[in-house]
């Protein structure tokens, strides 16, 4: 069982410190333990009362009515929030919040249901830009800040390339696609979600890609680039770059692939003036880019 500070659970759930010890004392919303120092720690089942807690606040329930709500009705209110047809700022964040609880118990059935809710309810592209990215974000939050075990993130990471993976497959091959895509990610970089969602829209864009993944070696690179002649190469920057790393592999690539569009997606700077690179930073930008590089119709 994990156990965390009261600051934890303020980076965890967005809510002050201050907040939760009103909660505490006012409340008796939890019941945290105490060290021989009389320090405040708390276990997973807190954490889990605290993210509903936020969800039914962010309904518009007042804390002392949720105060005295038992555990069980608390989930029972959950459950009808989820359930509700009309879609929500208040609706995603319990798709959220509850991701993030069964995460933390490796509660795979739970995931797979609230993933299939929101995929029926918003479509695989809203629930990856609305639940799964800010999902990503809070949860590589939550292990830095050591709120959450390397293990549990490799969990989630693996159920929604599962996810993606399926996407995938069950889309039509592409017809008349006139791009061909090289997708890759460089040596020190692991973290693939982003370039996997982006091989699921080109393709759903009828568009040709092929998909080389994690940690691919250079020279693999040039290999597949020289065998299928791609129109456009494209990779990620996610991990934690060396300060020169990403304009040194960008202008490896415009050197190396000259007849290729360079295209890069991440929260880096790329090169200054080189037509050749386009930093995408978005689903809609990734389409524009489509557009703006489709040859013209023949007559």
């Amino acid at each position: 069982m994990s156990t965390y500070s009261i600051r934890d659970l303020e980076r965890i759930t967005s809510t002050r410190a201050h907040t939760i010890r009103i909660w505490e004392q006012r409340y008796g919303l939890l019941e945290p333990e105490r060290t021989d120092t009389n320090i405040r720690f708390y276990h997973d089942e807190h954490v889990k009362k605290l993210l509903n807690v936020c969800t039914l606040l962010n309904r518009g329930m007042k804390i002392s009515r949720i105060s005295q709500l038992s555990n069980a009705e608390i989930c029972e209110e959950i459950d009808r929030i989820i359930a509700e047809s009309l879609q929500t700022d208040q609706q995603i964040e319990a798709w959220i919040n509850q991701a993030v609880i069964a995460i933390a118990a490796y509660d795979a059935p739970s995931f797979h249901r609230l993933f299939t809710d929101a995929l029926q309810r918003l479509g695989m592209v809203a629930t990856y830009e609305k639940v799964l990215y800010p999902l990503l974000v809070r949860t590589g939050l939550m292990w830095t800040k050591d709120a959450l075990l390397p293990a549990q993130e490799h969990f989630l990471s693996n159920l929604i390339r599962q996810k993606l993976f399926a996407a995938i497959d069950a889309l039509p091959e592409p017809e008349s696609g006139h791009q061909k895509w090289l997708l890759f990610l460089h040596e020190g970089e692991e973290h693939e979600i982003g370039l996997l969602f982006a091989y699921y829209l080109l393709l759903r864009a009828g568009q040709h890609a092929v998909y080389l993944g994690a940690r691919v070696p250079y020279p693999d690179l040039q290999a597949v680039a020289n065998d299928i002649a791609p129109t456009h190469i494209y990779t990620f920057f996610v991990g934690n770059q060396t300060e020169n790393l990403t304009p040194q592999l960008l202008g490896q690539l415009v050197h190396d692939f000259p007849d290729c569009r360079i295209c890069f997606s991440g929260d880096v700077e790329g090169l200054q003036n080189e037509p050749a690179v386009r930093h995408i930073k978005s689903i809609e930008e990734l389409h524009e880019t489509i557009g703006k590089d489709a040859k013209p119709a023949k007559p």
